[in-house]
Parts: structure tokens; C-alpha cells; sequence
């Protein structure tokens, strides 16, 4: 029978071992790169993502708001008589618009919306305090009405809806309130006004 040698080698074995146990800062600092590139693209989508949201509700509220105007005078055939009063009372604002100890309806911004009869023929619709694209958005928007239908912007100028997208965006700089108005309104209500063509 033969003696067999066999080599010992468990130095071997621990020596590559030890080699490949750790990172070297390189690649933790790679690793930490990533993360905080995908950190960063990542708060700028949710952020992106919510703009879209809030402006999408706010659209959203407008136009259930109007129809419920709408349907609230519908037998009237005018809009005389459309107050706080009637706002809160038949309920033409969502519940979920109303917040604890505040006289009007909250937009997802934390501004108002007042909601008030235009002259006997109109009514109108005021979002206050909107940033630059949000007015910009429902200044441009196809509301759905046909011609005669108008947007305010701080209490000077006037024009059709929806509004071409410069003509918006010039407006919408220095204001951060519209006032939307809907059903039989003519340019003769508009006394002492600019009227703004695209």
C-alpha cells in the first residue's frame, strides 16, 4: 500500500478568500451614485406626477361644479339668484371641497373657488391661487362649450376658451387666479375690458 500525501491546502483556500470578502470605496461609492440618481429621478416624477393629478382633479371639479350649476337653474333658464347660500344649501359643491372652518371651497392647491351668477345669463366659476402651469393648463383646455364662453385674468383682460397656449402663458405669468365663464355670455357684458385675441 502506497502513502498518499496529501497537501494541506487551507492556506490557499483562505488566502482567496480573504481577497474577495469586502468592496473596495469605488464600487460602494458607484452603488451610492445610483441610488441617488434613481433618488432624484424618482422625486422629480412623483412631483411631475402630482402637478398632472392636481390639475387633472381641479378640471375634474370645475366641470362637476358646472354641470351641477347647470342643472340646479336648468328650469330658471337664468342664473339670478345663484349665491353662498344656494352654493352650500343644494349642495353644488362636493362635500369633500369644504374644509373644517372655511367659508369656501378649497381647490387641491389650498386656494378658493367662488362660484357666483354672471350678469343674469352666465355664471362664473373663480380658482384662486394656482401656479403658472395649472392656469396655464385650464386656460387652454377644451372645456367642451362652443363659442361666447370666456376666461378672465385678473380682473383686465378677457378672451375666449379655450385660449391659445401663448396667449395663456403671457397671461398666466403675473396671475395666479382665473375666472372662468359659462352659458350665454356676449362680449357686451364685458364693459371696460381688454379683450385679448390669439
Amino acid at each position: 500500500m502506497r502513502n498518499l500525501k496529501i497537501k494541506n491546502n487551507d492556506s490557499l483556500s483562505c488566502k482567496g478568500r480573504r481577497s474577495q470578502s469586502g468592496r473596495s470605496m469605488i464600487e460602494m461609492l458607484g452603488v451610492l451614485a445610483i441610488i441617488g440618481v434613481l433618488s432624484v429621478g424618482g422625486i422629480a416624477g412623483y412631483s411631475k406626477a402630482m402637478q398632472k393629478y392636481r390639475i387633472n382633479k381641479t378640471i375634474e371639479q370645475i366641470t362637476l361644479i358646472a354641470g351641477n350649476v347647470r342643472t340646479f337653474f336648468a328650469t330658471q333658464r337664468n342664473y339670478d339668484g345663484l349665491d353662498f347660500n344656494i352654493i352650500k344649501k343644494a349642495k353644488l359643491v362636493p362635500d369633500e371641497m369644504w374644509e373644517d372652518g372655511k367659508d369656501f371651497p378649497q381647490n387641491v392647491w389650498g386656494g378658493m373657488f367662488y362660484i357666483s351668477a354672471w350678469g343674469s345669463s352666465g355664471f362664473k366659476i373663480s380658482v384662486l391661487t394656482l401656479p403658472l402651469e395649472a392656469c396655464i393648463e385650464l386656460a387652454t383646455y377644451d372645456w367642451g362649450v362652443s363659442s361666447g364662453k370666456y376666461i378672465i385674468f385678473d380682473d383686465s383682460y378677457y378672451t375666449a376658451i379655450p385660449t391659445s397656449l401663448a396667449l395663456a402663458t403671457e397671461l398666466c405669468v403675473d396671475n395666479g387666479d382665473i375666472d372662468l365663464i359659462f352659458d350665454n355670455v356676449s362680449k357686451s357684458t364685458f364693459t371696460d375690458w381688454e379683450y385679448k385675441e390669439d
